[in-house]
């Protein structure tokens, strides 16, 4: 490196805006599946603990909307960081989902016949 440089040179890390966001978006993600998997957890194991499957799926939902959020965000216009953001994006967007495909798990909404 020129020496005129080296003054302007920090050898701490700096994280990106970007990455921080990816981060935060996987957070939630990992929150709100950590709220899912508790419930169906506590209904197996101590059904009197557990709270309704509607009530910890709306809070997972809500952690999905926010997690959402931080992926529109973190977008950028580079293919591979796209594809970075495709993992939280996904994550959050199923966990969206949540409220529906719980209420059909309680309700035995498997409609597959089994031969």
């Amino acid at each position: 490196m020129a020496r005129p440089l080296r003054r302007l040179w920090s050898d701490r890390p700096k994280p990106r805006r970007r990455h921080r966001t990816w981060m935060f978006a996987m957070t939630m993600a990992t929150l709100g599946w950590a709220v899912v998997w508790i419930d169906l957890a506590l209904a197996r194991l101590a059904p009197s603990l557990a709270p309704e499957l509607a009530v910890a799926a709306w809070v997972a939902c809500g952690f999905g909307a926010v997690g959402l959020g931080g992926v529109a965000w973190a977008v950028r216009a580079k293919l591979a960081w796209l594809v970075v953001l495709s993992v939280p994006a996904c994550a959050n967007a199923s966990l969206i989902a949540a409220p529906w495909a719980l209420a059909a798990l309680r309700h035995g909404g498997s409609t597959a016949s089994g031969g």
